[in-house]
Order: structure tokens, then sequence, then C-alpha cells
């Protein structure tokens, strides 16, 4: 405050007293000087009249425009706030079906694999390819018989031969001419040879591999030319009129089902609608290792469309809750008191507390605390508070 006196000071003894106003009718322009040495005394003595404003008049006007304030206040109008943007979906009532998804690979109703015969000989033919159907014993393919065939005729020789020694010597006996032991010996040579030619026989029958069942040629592991004995597989023939799914089943779920149920089979390969399946057989103990029961559904197949070793999978229902009461489960809030639900009613939030039951996706069933037809928010719930305006956007309908 001194130092802007000082400087006041200074700029009058630069510039002299300010001239006294010339009794001109007209008014004249003051100079430079004479018009900052007035400003400077007019600067002076408003510093002067400072301090006794503030000792005396301090309190007064403080308190003056604290009231000025609140008057304003007053008197402006309060502020309303903005109705908010939400989209509500009508509660409504449907059943609501709790599925448990099982699956394996479909299995021919039928599977034979034809062996060789004989000790190892050669393939002759092969009568069949694979895809073609056959019937149960039909002939699929030969092998070479002609050691068989000499080891036959030269049997039939010698049991021919012997059979005649047996007749003469028979004829003598009942002559009194022969022994009994020597026609008993004779008996039982003959008898040996009817054994070995029987055996014989059997043998060539198996050297001709036919089907064992109805069906279809899968794999012929074998060419013409090779050799094939008892134990080789020369023959593999599926039965796919019907296919058979196993699904493991927990000991939780088994109670559900029973023979004779029927099931939806989806198979992804077919790309099309389920086909329909019949629960075959449902085991009375369970799997050891994989702690389940092993049901069997069998599924027609007709035009032979499905092939063994798809994929094949059902929805077995575990749970069905009739006309239940369902909302978007992502509408419940988890309130500190517990789960809710916020409603528009007349253009205003109003919250409800719910009882949850199943939920199933997006899907939550609501056992108590609302009403079929209230009007659920369904996008802006996280904004909202009890009794706040609110902007409906959109309506949805029923669930």
């Amino acid at each position: 405050m001194e130092k802007l006196r000082q400087q006041v000071k200074q700029v009058i003894k630069t510039n002299g007293p300010a001239p006294a106003p010339a009794k001109a009718k007209t008014p004249a322009r003051l100079p430079a000087t004479a018009t900052a040495t007035a400003a400077a005394l007019a600067l002076l003595g408003l510093l002067s009249l400072a301090p006794l404003l503030a000792g005396c008049s301090g309190l007064s006007i403080g308190a003056d425009a604290a009231a000025t304030a609140a008057a304003a206040d007053a008197a402006a109008p309060p502020e309303v706030e903005a109705p908010l943007p939400v989209t509500v979906t009508a509660a409504g009532r449907r059943d609501l079906v709790k599925t448990l998804t099982l699956g394996g690979l479909l299995r021919p109703q039928e599977e034979a694999t034809m062996m060789g015969g004989g000790t190892g000989s050669r393939v002759l033919r092969v009568n069949v390819e694979v895809g073609d159907r056959v019937r149960k014993g039909q002939l699929l393919l030969s092998q070479d018989m002609r050691d068989l065939a000499i080891q036959e005729e030269t049997l039939q020789l010698n049991l021919t031969q012997l059979q005649d020694n047996y007749e003469k010597n028979l004829a003598l006996f009942e002559a009194g001419a022969a022994a009994e032991a020597q026609l008993t010996a004779l008996e039982n040579q003959v008898r040996q040879l009817e054994l070995q030619l029987e055996t014989l026989r059997l043998a060539r029958e198996k050297m001709a591999v036919t089907s064992t069942i109805d069906g279809i040629i899968s794999a012929l592991p074998v060419l013409e030319g090779q050799m094939a004995a008892a134990s080789t597989p020369v023959a593999m023939v599926v039965n796919i009129d019907k296919l058979l799914l196993d699904v493991q089943v927990g000991e939780n779920y088994i109670r559900g089902v029973r023979k004779g149920d029927e099931l939806a089979v989806n198979i992804p390969a077919l790309g099309g609608e389920p086909v329909p399946g019949l629960v075959k057989a449902v085991p009375p103990t369970i799997t050891p290792q994989t702690r389940a029961y092993a049901v069997t559904i069998e599924i027609d197949n007709p035009e032979l469309e499905i092939k063994g070793g798809m994929y094949g999978e059902i929805a077995l229902e575990v749970e069905k809750i009739e006309q239940a009461l369902v909302v978007p489960q992502y509408a419940i809030l988890q309130m500190e008191d517990g789960p809710a639900v916020f409603v528009e009613e007349n253009g205003l939030a109003r919250r409800r507390g719910v009882e949850v039951g199943m939920t199933l996706g997006n899907d939550a069933e609501i056992r108590s605390g609302l009403s079929e037809g209230e009007l659920i928010i369904v996008e802006g719930q996280y904004s909202v508070t009890e009794g706040r305006s609110l902007n409906v956007l959109n309506r949805g309908g029923g669930q």
C-alpha cells in the first residue's frame, strides 16, 4: 500500500498539480499530463478510504452478500432429473425343460468275422466285394481243397474194400467157418474209416467260407491266391438295418430311463432332423469303470443312410417345470438382501425382491415376488433406483 502511495506522489511531482478547470463555454480537452495527475489523485483518495470502509462495514457487506445468494437460490426452480431410458419385457409363463446331452458312436446290430479253413489252404476265388449285401449261408470265397479231395477219395476206397471184406467174413461166421473175434475187428476198422471220412467232409465244409448272418460285406482282408488258415480272418459282415447307440447314464438320472422309451437321436453327419430311437436295454448294474449305466438305444435304418461309427447323441430330459414364470436371467440383480428385479410401473421404476428357481441358459424361473405380465427392465437395470422416472424405449413381449 505504501509503495502505491509513493508511486502516486511521484506522478504528481512529475506532472504538477492539476490545473483549475477553465470557465470556457466550450469544454476543452485536458492535456495528457493533467489527466494522469487527476487519475492519480482519485486513486489516492480511494486508497485512503479503503481502511475505513473495511474496518467499519466489512461484516455488514459479507452478511448482505450471503443473504442475497440465499434469496437467489430460493427463487431458482429445482433441478428435474431426466427420465432414464430403459428397455422392458413382460414376464411370461412357459415350460422349462432341463436336458442332459449324452453321446457315443453308432454300431451295427450284428457283426461277424469269418475265418479261413484248414491248416493253410490257398484262396482260389473271392465271390463278393466290399459293400455287397449277402444272406446267411452264402458262399463268400473258395479255397483250394484238392488235397482234401484226394484224401477223401482214398478213404472212400479203403472203406469200400473193408466193407466187402466184412460182408464175406459175416457170411463165413454165420456158416460157422469164421471166428467172432475176427468179425468184431473188421467192424471196428469199418467204423474208424467212417469217422475219418466224416471228419474230412467237415473240413471240406469249413474250407468253403459262408456268411453266418444277413448283412453287408464290410471288409475282405484276403486276396485270391493268398494262403488262409483257420486263424486267418477272410471276411467281415455287418448288419446295419438297425444301429445301436450306447450312452453312459449316471446313477442320478437312470431312474428316469426305461426300456421301450422313445428318444430323438441327433446324428450331426446327416445334417438333418433327429431320427427316432428306442431304448432297447437298461442294464441292472453299473459299469465299474465309468460309474454309469450303459443304456442301449436302437435306431431303424431302412435306407442304410446311417453308417456304423457315426456319432450320435440324445438329449435326456432330467427336469421339467410346466408353465413356469420366466424372466431373462440377466435382468436379475444380486442385491445385499437377495435377488431383485426392477419393473416399470406408471412410468416409474419399482423394485421387486424375487425368489429364483431353475435357471436354464438365459432364462430364470421366478417362484415368488413377481406377477405374470409385469414389465421387467432388461436394459438399463444397473442404473435404475427406486422411484426413478423412466423413458421406455421398447416394450418386448412375454418370454
